[in-house]
């Protein structure tokens, strides 16, 4: 389902996290704490940061509401090489004029698609984040935050499948938290288009763990 929403709907940036098991990290299950997935069961997936968006035939009727949804809040991403394996990049998050100014969080995060290859499915597998910062954007106003990230072993190992994603959320310790906007960025790093709307996924970790 997953592989068919990212292919038909470009607009849509994933983040896949895998919580208690091999491929887990901390920060991925903080993300679990965030969304509270604990007490609503695996697998979980979200838009927006608003709601659930399981059962999984929903799924694409929840993301052509979300994407009828418009916001005043643009996201362009940029990347710089600084080293073979090293990169900076750029977000830059704005208020369009004639919007409402926000406080938002930005969260800048690595992944690799395809990874794990068993199950076939795994799409943009969280590898790493950088640190989040809070910023006051007023409206017709830009702000910069700048992250670098140096990608390890596996990850250059098969570096077209790297990809970098940022979002602007609401700056809040758990659902619901609205994502005014996320964009995402593919090696070799061309710049991402700025979208008129974006996603982050939920937790979709037991997917390997659920299937035969």
């Amino acid at each position: 389902m997953v592989n068919t929403l990212i292919t038909n709907y470009p607009r849509f940036t994933v983040v896949e996290y895998h919580v208690q098991d091999a491929y887990a990290f901390p920060w991925g299950e903080s993300r679990g704490d965030f969304y509270d997935i604990w007490a609503l069961g695996i697998p979980w997936f979200a838009y927006d940061g608003l709601f659930d968006a399981w059962p999984i035939n929903t799924y694409e009727s929840k993301l052509q509401q979300r994407l009828a949804v418009p916001t005043d809040v643009t996201l362009e991403l940029s990347g710089v090489e600084l080293a073979a394996d090293t990169w900076e990049f750029t977000a830059e998050v704005c208020v369009e004029a004639g919007g409402v100014g926000k406080d938002m969080r930005i969260y800048v995060v690595q992944a690799l698609d395809k990874y794990p290859v068993s199950p076939t499915y795994s799409r943009n597998t969280f590898q790493q984040a950088a640190t989040t910062e809070d910023v006051a954007v007023a409206a017709g106003a830009c702000v910069e935050v700048v992250r670098s990230f140096t990608f390890d072993a596996l990850s250059m190992s098969h570096p077209e499948d790297i990809v970098v994603m940022a979002w602007a959320q609401e700056p809040l310790p758990g659902i619901p938290a609205e994502v005014h906007q996320a964009t995402q960025l593919n090696w070799p790093f061309v710049e991402a288009p700025m979208f008129a709307d974006g996603f982050e996924s939920g937790d979709l970790s037991a997917w390997s763990a659920t299937v035969p």
